[in-house]
């Protein structure tokens, strides 16, 4: 007979109370994360936080400070927990100094710095993902055209 899933150490996000598991029930106030307080519930275990991390964040609940995870930090959460990312993260286009960087880091150091942030932002931002693409593989072309031109000079030369 398994021991089913282990549980870790967690901290209720409503009243501090020290409980087994980040999704489930407070035995303490009966609050049951659900909805977009599952990320923050998640946030206030032992997957995210350390033993003495924990009994700050119980310290400062029960002191009456309500936790308010940045966006960021929420998405963190999601995306550890298993959940696809948001349609608007997925959606958010690189902006114009990122693409100026990726685009001399691929002319200046190699295109394979173009191809590691597809390669990194593929799954988590689509948009962003094609668009280092589309300033990548222009160079790379380019750059094999001109060694194959170079190879064919002194072949031929």
């Amino acid at each position: 007979m398994s021991a089913g899933p282990a549980r870790l150490p967690a901290v209720c996000h409503r009243c501090g109370s020290d409980k087994l598991g980040a999704l489930v029930p407070c035995k303490t106030c009966g609050y049951v994360p659900s909805g977009a307080d599952r990320t923050v519930a998640w946030l206030f275990s032992e997957h995210h936080l350390s033993g003495p991390e924990l009994v700050a964040a119980a310290e400062r609940v029960r002191a009456g400070e309500r936790p308010e995870p940045s966006r960021a930090l929420r998405e963190q959460a999601r995306l550890a927990m298993g959940a696809a990312p948001t349609l608007e993260r997925a959606a958010q286009p690189l902006s114009l100094s990122h693409k100026l960087l990726i685009f001399f880091a691929n002319l200046l150091l190699t295109t394979l710095a173009g191809y590691a942030v597809w390669f990194g932002l593929r799954e988590s931002r689509p948009r962003a993902a094609r668009e280092a693409l589309l300033l990548t593989v222009p160079l790379s072309a380019l750059f094999s055209l001109l060694w194959t031109l170079e190879q064919l000079r002194e072949l031929l030369g």
